[in-house]
């Protein structure tokens, strides 16, 4: 009988594709088991076409703590009622809680299993629920998920990171070209200017800077989601140059495909960054908060702009110094040398 795996990892979208390395060194180590992956609304996506995923359980954490917090505890109910049914009738051969939270230790203690494996010195008490926890196989992110499979008896690990781009999101992208009359010969440069935390944003200006500095050798295109579409247009009009703010026009998958599309992508720490990784892009990520020998893509493709300052890498979401220093002494020139440098 084939071993059934329950893999606990809800968000966010950079965690996922950081996440997507246990799949495919679970499936190579065992062939024949069953994965089955509960993810939230938002990052569910990312999953639907990896070949690694049997199934996809989609139940969102940040909806049932939005209840919570609004006192809608008949709604934040029902949804953990709808959690149970979900689970009903499955037997796991292991969960593997990846996420570390309290309330991801209490989902995988609904799963029934006999194994509970999760994440060494995770957060809120989260290893109370488990009853074995893996040790990380080195710093970076991507290590410290794969640690889990060690009490597994799985010792061959494969860091590589998966995202698959469909047919129908690369014709959205062939469309979305043609219609702003980019040559297949044109260098295309994504901009990502947004990020989850306030503190892991490069400044406005600078991107308007950096697009000054290299509009000429790329056809520029802004990426990002809805909540980044103000800065998108304060970037546009104070650039004075043409490029293309796509900025709240896309799905997740169809943004991957325009990232696939791109000579070279620029961001903070945040998913669009990991999107370019796993689908060996070139890449320069700016780093303040965060540290990037923890959370950059891996690989010669890829490059890091970062300040080292005595409050580097604090993995605050408000600065304690009120500044953002980290993120505002990376300056414009400093990526764009970098930009030409890895820019296939």
């Amino acid at each position: 009988m084939s071993k059934e795996i329950l893999i606990i990892r809800l968000s966010s979208i950079g965690d996922i594709i950081h996440c997507t390395p246990v799949a495919s060194s679970l499936k190579a180590a065992w062939p024949d088991c069953k994965i089955t992956w509960m993810v939230g609304e938002v990052s569910a996506d990312l999953l639907k076409n990896n070949p690694d995923i049997d199934e996809i359980i989609i139940w969102s954490r940040e909806k049932f703590e939005k209840y919570l917090r609004a006192f809608q505890f008949k709604k934040a109910l029902e949804m953990w009622h709808d959690l149970q049914y979900k689970l009903q009738g499955k037997h796991f051969y292991a969960v593997l809680d990846i996420h570390g939270l309290f309330l991801t230790g209490m989902i995988a203690k609904q799963a029934k299993t006999k194994r509970r494996i999760g994440l060494r010195g995770a957060k809120e008490l989260n290893p109370l629920f488990m009853n074995e926890t893996g040790e990380a196989l080195g710093k970076h992110i991507t290590d410290k998920y794969l640690g889990v499979l060690a009490c597994l008896g799985i010792d061959t690990v494969d860091h590589k990171m998966s995202l698959v781009v469909p047919e129908e999101a690369r014709q959205f992208v062939s469309k979305f070209l043609q219609e702003h009359a980019i040559l297949p010969q044109e260098k295309i440069l994504v901009l990502v200017l947004g990020t989850t935390w306030p503190t892991k944003n490069w400044p406005p200006s600078h991107f308007v800077e950096l697009i000054k500095l290299l509009h000429r050798d790329f056809r520029i295109i802004l990426c990002g989601g809805k909540a980044e579409v103000e800065m998108g247009r304060e970037v546009e009009t104070r650039a004075g140059v043409s490029i293309i703010n796509s900025i709240g026009l896309t799905s997740l998958l169809e943004m991957a495909a325009i990232i696939e599309t791109a000579s070279a992508v620029v961001a903070g720490d945040t998913g669009p960054l990991h999107m370019a990784g796993a689908l060996d892009v070139p890449s320069v990520g700016m780093f303040g908060p965060t540290n990037p020998a923890t959370y950059a893509p891996q690989g010669k493709q890829h490059a890091i702009v970062f300040s080292t300052l005595p409050c580097s890498y604090c993995h605050k979401q408000q600065c304690p110094e009120g500044e953002r220093t980290c993120m505002e002494s990376i300056t414009p020139e400093a990526v764009a040398q970098k930009v030409y440098a890895i820019a296939r």
